[in-house]
C-alpha cells in the first residue's frame, strides 16, 4: 500500500461566518458579549466596568491580534508552556 504525503496549511483559518470571521474569532466575540452579563450582578459599578473591560480587551485581543504571524491566543499558550515546562540547567565552569 502506497502512502502519499498530503500538504496542509496549519496557519490558515477558514473564514466560516460571512467570509470574514473564523470559528475561533466568533467564540471570542461571544465571550465579550457574555461578559456584559456582569452588569446584572449587585456589586459596585466601577468593579463591574473594570471586569467587563478587562474580559473584553483580552478576548478581543485574542480574536484579532497577530504577533509575528502567530495568533495572540496561541502566543500566550506557548509562553505559558515555556514557563511551566521542565527545564534542563547545565552548570559549566
Amino acid at each position: 500500500m502506497k502512502l502519499y504525503k498530503i500538504p496542509f496549511d496549519i496557519k490558515h483559518e477558514e473564514k466560516i461566518f460571512g467570509g470574514y470571521l473564523s470559528l475561533r474569532q466568533v467564540l471570542y466575540l461571544m465571550i465579550t458579549i457574555l461578559s456584559a452579563g456582569i452588569f446584572f450582578f449587585k456589586i459596585n459599578l466601577w468593579i463591574k466596568i473594570s471586569i467587563f473591560f478587562t474580559l473584553a480587551l483580552i478576548s478581543l485581543t485574542f480574536a484579532f491580534l497577530k504577533i509575528k504571524e502567530t495568533r495572540s491566543d496561541l502566543y500566550v499558550v506557548n509562553i505559558i508552556k515555556y514557563i511551566f515546562r521542565k527545564k534542563k540547567y547545565l552548570h559549566e565552569r
